[in-house]
């Protein structure tokens, strides 16, 4: 099978304001094969990869847990609880190789006044993980808390800059990037992986053209994957933005954009090889909760 494949060779301050980012499209990317997940990941909103699994976490008030799933045909293998964690709108995972971050910063509406990140250890993640059991799995978290140094209002809004749904390990650093509903740009937040309590302000402004729902790095080709979609509602006009890192900040001159078919609503990205890399979607009107591979030209 392609993910048994493709998986032998994954082994593994001021305010800059960038406008370079082109809307041409490059190609059309289409998926070389998908699996459905297991219906527990109707959900799903984060990828993260250990040596034996794929995890994946759901948002909007799910559980408190990491979900491991059988890297060849998408069954569901353990259900971890997060020791000391809420669920509150969990939207993304990130790794290096000590933690799995996960990333409760959704912020729909603008109401909350502060974000959370749970850091869970990757080696102990995978001594639990080979455990092979799916009974009462717990592991410890520690909670990293932010607070927006740029955000002042504290009542509800539809249409605002403060939501955030992309969370990625890059070198030393959490990079988090918000889902801009009111100017459709992302703003990137530095964060600090060691620091409880953080105020952030953003590093860098870029027009992405549309809304970023989750980013990933490849270390090896120093490349970032932006995942997002053109419309405020409806995940239309999927797309996926790959560029370069230089002097530990995105390149938008580098910025390539592709389109991505089928529309769904495409939620998590992970880079498997440095031509390859999978989404996973949430269960929606266009289809059931899937995890796809894609190949970049």
């Amino acid at each position: 099978m392609i993910f048994k494949t493709l998986l032998i060779v994954f082994m593994s301050s001021s305010l800059g304001t960038f406008s370079q980012a082109s809307s041409l499209i490059r190609a059309t990317l289409k998926p070389q094969q998908s699996i459905i997940l297991d219906t527990v990941l109707n959900e799903i909103s984060g990828l993260a990869v250990t040596e034996q699994y794929f995890w994946g976490v759901n948002d909007s008030g799910g559980k408190a847990k990491l979900y491991s799933f059988d890297k060849e045909n998408g069954k569901l293998a353990q259900a971890v609880t997060i020791n000391n964690a809420l669920n509150i709108d969990w939207e993304d995972l990130a790794q290096d190789k000590d933690f799995i971050y996960i990333g409760d910063t959704g912020n729909n509406f603008a109401i909350r006044q502060s974000i959370d990140i749970y850091k869970v250890s990757k080696p102990a993640l995978e001594a639990l993980a080979k455990k092979n059991s799916s009974a009462g799995l717990k592991i410890n978290s520690q909670k990293l808390t932010l607070k927006y140094a740029d955000k002042q209002n504290i009542l509800p809004q539809r249409k605002h800059n403060f939501d955030s749904e992309a969370l990625v390990a890059v070198e030393d650093q959490l990079w988090l990037f918000s889902k801009n509903r009111q100017d459709y740009r992302t703003k990137l937040y530095l964060l600090d992986k060691n620091l409880i309590e953080q105020r952030v302000s953003p590093a860098a402004s870029f027009a992405v053209q549309g809304l970023i729902t989750a980013a990933d790095y490849n270390t090896d080709t120093k490349q970032l994957l932006l995942l997002g979609y053109s419309k405020s509602s409806g995940f239309n006009g999927n797309f996926i933005w790959q560029l370069n890192i230089v002097d530990q900040l995105p390149d938008w001159r580098s910025a390539k954009r592709f389109a991505l078919k089928p529309d769904a609503q495409w939620e998590s990205i992970k880079w498997l090889t440095n031509q390859q890399f999978m989404l996973a979607a949430e269960k929606s009107p266009r289809g059931k909760q899937t995890l796809s591979i894609f190949n970049l030209p």
